[in-house]
């Protein structure tokens, strides 16, 4: 009432002074259908420009008229930061074939402190936590009802009923206010002990398991909750139906208070039961179907005849018979399931009556609660358009698109009917959350090479929204003392308004490396198939160390890189799930610089184009198929994908290559106990195996490559715990994984216990022929792990923390191997939370 009062306001007395600025320019209303080139503040001091724009960006460029007008000045009053708003206007070229609209406004006082009055109960922390209104925001009534009602939730879930809370604000200096919230907290109860009355089949302790509400204890606090109280009332009912008592109810909750010595509320529930007789399921007949058959509705019914009834099965049976339509396009069907219930045999069948309509076309698909997100953004992601056939499965698969995008913290869809019969608007109202990422500081390297520093100082700025248009760009600088990366990239999710993707990425990289010297005794070119360096006295003791010189015959050298990547990629969305295709070109210059006058390199390539920009050439190729639910974290479904990379492209350049990348991801959810209305305890299990080999070029006996980019077990993403194995390189490479994963804060936090089996071979013939022989130290090729940690499921903060116990599998035992947490046999093992796309 408020705003609408305030907006008549402004038509009768700001308006005629709007047109009278407009017309101060020309009586002829020369703004009227000019493309809006601007929209200005003058005014602000609190309140930021940024947090305009996304209710003023999408009007720039949109012919001006007085429709538009009052949408923009409703959409600023309904934020209720203003007490007014006067709108101007003036050219934006002497030629007036542009507008700029000036709003001067006049902010509503912001909060210069928040006092809590009457709490006993809560500490000031806790409900300072609660609230949305800070210290510098506008307060707005908005604002202060919502906190009122958190700060009763609050205390509703501790144990007050009674609880009253009345916000008010105070005038202070400077155009400020105190807000004030009024506390009455009332008596807080606690459960002393639950009691049962007319249970005869289930005992108490059976009945209790069932309660959300917890007697007071060493653990709980026994904090009565009359909402709780509801649910554990349908908890109990529940429980009796799906185990065949289809009358049983709870008649009455009786609650006794009395008052301890401590002067303390002490309550006794007591639950009054009746149970019924147990029914068993006689079946479920159809009528009025003609859409679907009989026999394909029937198919749908999991419960058996003669069973003992499950109120939970057969309402999941009925679900997919409703399901069946809802999927076809068939909302408007009227389904209607009578139960037959015989009291005397102690059966109950259903009939269920459908009325079958229409199909519904979707009219108009509509989008709510994004302010920085486009329109177009958030509707490209759904495979629906206006007239189509309306689909579950599909607004199923748009919420899944929205979700893995991590614009959105909520995404709720409603289907409203719309202007006629068989027709219905598809309304997706979304919930933004924070899509720029900042970060300054000291970071973990991420590189489990040991010859390198693990420290960087990195500073990373990335928009995965760019400017609402759903596109990401970003830059980071990274240095060490020896390695310094600089780079930026830029990449287009949609392209020519299909699900092409195209990304751009420019990197330029210093790195202080070393390589293998030449035998001084025996003078090769590097080249021969017998060649060996320093360090080794023949080509079998060479081969023998996996062809790793000892640190000792390490030469130093300066690695410089300038790299230009374009990829492109396109998404096909298919009932077994997104189906991908992509490919890249990298483009890139290296520089090797050493001092010859004292080293001589073993790799002839490295000798000859010693302090020379050398052309670093490769292309890449992938598919993938991904039905996950949503990807940073997901709780089900499957990912498999085939990469092969071809790297080399001119004879002139260092490395020459091919490797192909197989990985396949499946997880699970065990269970999913939701606790809360945003909160549940959930297990979810994961499978993950990656195959990787590289290969010579056909005109190659051996791969050219560098050592650190051969494959290893590297100790952190591979192989938890096993950072000593990163030196053991090969041209195979075979991990897997298997985790338990526990949300603790969901979309933040998941406790994971973690099992690896990761290892590496010479090449692929070997991992196929030589699979079951002893490496080395005689031991199964294999590295085995497993252990505790806690993961980051942000993308703002992506870390693993973990402890892994390392193991072998020698002569068919286990053989233990020490870790590097003083004796206990544990690593602690720090890494990136890495998804795949």
């Amino acid at each position: 009432m408020r705003l609408a009062l305030s907006i008549i306001l402004v038509f009768l007395i700001i308006f005629p002074v709007f047109a009278q600025d407009y017309s101060g320019e020309g009586s002829d209303e020369w703004y009227q259908g000019k493309p809006i080139r601007r929209i200005v503040f003058d005014g602000l001091n609190h309140i930021l420009v940024s947090e305009l724009d996304g209710i003023t960006d999408q009007f720039l460029g949109r012919p001006f008229n007085d429709n538009i007008y009052w949408d923009i000045l409703g959409r600023l009053y309904a934020l209720e930061y203003f007490e007014t708003i006067t709108p101007s206007a003036v050219r934006w070229d002497p030629a007036g074939n542009e507008v700029v609209i000036r709003f001067s406004v006049v902010e509503r006082p912001v909060v210069l402190r928040i006092n809590f009055a009457g709490n006993s109960g809560l500490r000031r922390t806790e409900l300072a936590d609660l609230v949305t209104t800070k210290v510098n925001d506008v307060a707005t009534q908005i604002k202060l009802r919502i906190d009122e009602q958190a700060i009763i939730t609050k205390y509703l879930e501790k144990g007050y009923p009674d609880i009253k809370v009345r916000a008010e604000t105070q005038n202070a200096p400077n155009s400020r206010v105190i807000v004030i919230f009024n506390i009455d907290e009332g008596e807080r109860i606690t459960i002393e002990e639950f009691r049962f009355e007319g249970n005869l089949v289930f005992r108490d302790r059976t009945l209790r398991r069932q309660l959300s509400l917890k007697k007071r204890g060493v653990i709980a606090d026994g904090a009565f909750s009359e909402a709780k109280m509801i649910a554990d009332r349908q908890s109990l009912v529940k429980y009796y139906h799906d185990r065949g008592y289809i009358s049983a109810s709870v008649i009455d909750d009786v609650r006794e208070i009395r008052r301890d010595d401590k002067g303390n509320n002490r309550m006794t529930i007591t639950f009054r039961i009746f149970e019924g007789r147990q029914y068993t399921f006689e079946g479920i007949s159809f009528e009025g179907n003609k859409i679907f058959t009989t026999q394909q509705l029937s198919a749908l019914v999991n419960s058996k005849t003669g069973d003992i009834i499950n109120a939970a099965r057969v309402q999941n049976d009925l679900m997919r018979v409703s399901d069946l339509y809802y999927e076809n396009g068939y909302i408007f069907n009227r389904i209607e399931p009578v139960p037959i219930q015989d009291d005397q045999a102690g059966t109950i069948s259903f009939v269920v009556y459908i009325i079958e309509r229409g199909r519904a076309h979707i009219e108009n698909i509509l989008v709510k609660g994004n302010e920085k997100t486009r329109d177009w953004v958030i509707l490209r992601e759904i495979p629906l358009e206006s007239g189509d056939v309306f689909s579950k499965a599909k607004v199923m698969d748009g919420l899944r698109n929205l979700y893995n995008l991590q614009f959105f913290s909520m995404v709720t869809p409603e289907t409203p009917p719309g202007s006629a019969d068989a027709l219905m608007d598809l309304v997706i109202t979304v919930e933004e959350q924070p899509t720029i990422d900042l970060q300054i500081g000291l970071t973990f390297s991420g590189s489990a090479d040991p010859d390198t520093f693990p420290i960087s100082v990195m500073a990373k700025w990335t928009d995965r929204n760019f400017r609402g248009y759903g596109n990401v760009l970003g830059a980071e600088l990274s240095i060490s003392p020896d390695t310094q990366v600089v780079s930026a990239q830029y990449t287009q999710r949609w392209l020519f308004g299909l699900p092409l993707s195209g990304s751009f990425d420019f990197t330029v990289q210093h790195m202080k490396r070393k390589a293998a010297m030449s035998h001084p005794s025996y003078y090769f070119n590097g080249d021969e198939s017998y060649a060996f360096p320093g360090g080794f006295n023949s080509y079998e003791e060479y081969i023998n160390a996996d062809m790793i010189p000892p640190d000792d015959y390490l030469m130093p050298y300066n690695q410089w890189r300038l790299s230009v990547g374009a990829s492109t990629g396109y998404r096909w969305f298919t009932p077994a799930g997104n189906f991908g295709i992509g490919g890249g070109l990298r483009i890139g210059m290296l520089r090797n610089a050493f001092d010859t006058n004292i080293y001589r390199p073993f790799d002839p390539i490295l000798r000859k184009e010693n302090d020379s920009w050398t052309p670093a050439l490769s292309i890449w190729l992938s598919a993938s198929l991904d039905n996950r639910d949503v990807y940073f974290d997901p709780s089900r479904g499957f990912y498999i994908s085939q990469r092969f990379g071809y790297y080399g492209i001119l004879p002139v350049e260092h490395e020459h290559y091919m490797k192909t990348d197989t990985k396949a991801e499946w997880f699970w959810t065990i269970f999913n106990i939701p606790l809360g209305e945003t909160w549940a305890f959930k297990m979810v299990f994961g499978l993950h195996t990656g195959l990787s080999f590289i290969f010579p070029k056909p005109w190659h006996d051996t791969p050219l490559i560098e050592d650190a980019n051969k494959l290893a077990v590297d100790g952190m993403f591979i192989g938890r715990g096993w950072l000593n194995e990163y030196k053991r390189k090969g041209f195979a490479l075979w991990e897997n994984w298997a985790e338990i994963r526990i949300p603790i804060a969901p979309g933040i936090l998941a406790f994971d216990f973690f099992f690896d089996a990761a290892g590496v071979k010479r090449d692929f013939n070997a991992f196929f022929t030589e699979f079951g022989k002893t490496d080395d130290i005689g031991a199964f090729f294999m590295r085995f792990s497993f252990g505790p940690g806690f993961r980051f499921t942000i993308p703002q903060f992506p870390f693993r923390f973990s402890l892994a116990k390392r193991f072998l599998a020698r002569d068919g035992k286990v053989e233990w191997v020490k870790g590097g947490i003083g004796d206990s046999g544990w690593d602690f093992v720090i890494s990136f939370a890495m998804s795949t796309y």
